[in-house]
């Protein structure tokens, strides 16, 4: 909306602004239209100024004869913000579980990852929410929901990891949405997702020594992601490992074995990974569009006042 305000007597108008013409300069331009003719100030001497109307005509008026063309700042809205990254994951987060390999150490820190929901508002400002969240701990990492359903739809372990994590910090009742929602994130591209990841994570620990304890124990999560990668495409859950997996991935762990039999434990999983999707019940791609509805309407609600 545009507002005019009249100008005193004193004030200077700069040369190329916008105005109104009133009165006597605006009825002698065109008879009977003193209502106002818009123009630009397009020279000032004396304090009487030079107006160029929207016709092409030239006028000359007066100080007191002008309005001014703004808009009230007061009328617009401030956008709305999506709080502080911590902010967002103390008072928004949806869904959270411990991943990784449960720790001996009952005093140990946990390992969590999350699911928080940014305020659908602050996606019309220009300053987006962050799609990813570290902290408030040092080993606690959150996705914005919209993130995390797009890498969950593409298998990434890690999501899936969290989604059927049987060790949860917090499932509020948007979680437990996303929990009954499952089924729609699973597909045969489990078995391409898994090996990919699992690939490149060895690519990374892998040397010409055997590994130490860190890179053992990482390469040993890897594994597991394999055998649950397994578990879902046969049976849709992870299930529970058999006993020769455990002790095969607790040798890893250990750190008794060297790469290259460590390797080969990595591409015999492979193989079955790859005979698991050959034989899946899933279907060959997600159900996208069951979660694409799920979110819009999350949306959509986060903007009635009783959310």
């Amino acid at each position: 909306m545009v507002s005019m305000s009249r100008l005193s007597a004193p004030a200077r108008v700069p040369v190329g602004m916008q105005v109104v013409v009133h009165g006597t300069p605006a009825d002698a331009a065109v008879p009977g239209t003193g209502r106002g003719l818009a123009g630009r100030v397009v020279r000032e001497a004396d304090g009487t100024y030079t107006i160029a109307l929207a016709d092409g005509q030239v006028v000359e008026a007066g100080p007191d004869q002008l309005s001014t063309l703004a808009d009230p700042p007061s009328e617009l809205p401030e956008p709305v913000r999506a709080a502080a990254p911590d902010d967002l994951v103390v008072a928004r987060t949806l869904y959270a579980a411990a991943v990784g390999e449960p720790l001996a150490d009952p005093g140990a820190e946990l390992t969590v990852r999350a699911v928080y929901q940014a305020p659908t508002a602050a996606f019309w400002s220009l300053r987006k929410p962050p799609e990813q969240v570290a902290g408030p701990g040092p080993s606690w990492l959150s996705w914005e929901v919209e993130r995390f359903c797009r890498l969950a739809l593409d298998a990434d372990p890690v999501c899936l990891e969290l989604l059927w994590s049987p060790r949860r910090v917090w499932v509020g009742a948007v979680g437990q949405e996303l929990l009954d929602l499952r089924p729609a994130f699973l597909s045969q591209t489990i078995s391409a997702a898994y090996a990919d990841h699992v690939l490149a994570g060895f690519t990374r620990l892998a040397g010409d020594d055997g590994p130490d304890v860190e890179q053992a124990a990482a390469a040993a999560d890897l594994l597991r992601l394999l055998v649950e990668g397994q578990a879902l495409l046969r049976t849709g859950d992870v299930g529970v490992a058999s006993d020769e997996h455990r002790e095969r991935l607790a040798t890893v762990r250990a750190g008794a074995l060297p790469w290259e039999q460590i390797d080969a434990y990595r591409m015999e999983l492979q193989q079955q990974l790859d005979e698991a999707a050959a034989a899946s019940f899933l279907s060959p791609g997600p159900d996208t569009g069951r979660v694409d509805a799920w979110l819009s309407d999350l949306r959509r609600r986060d903007l009635e006042p009783a959310s």
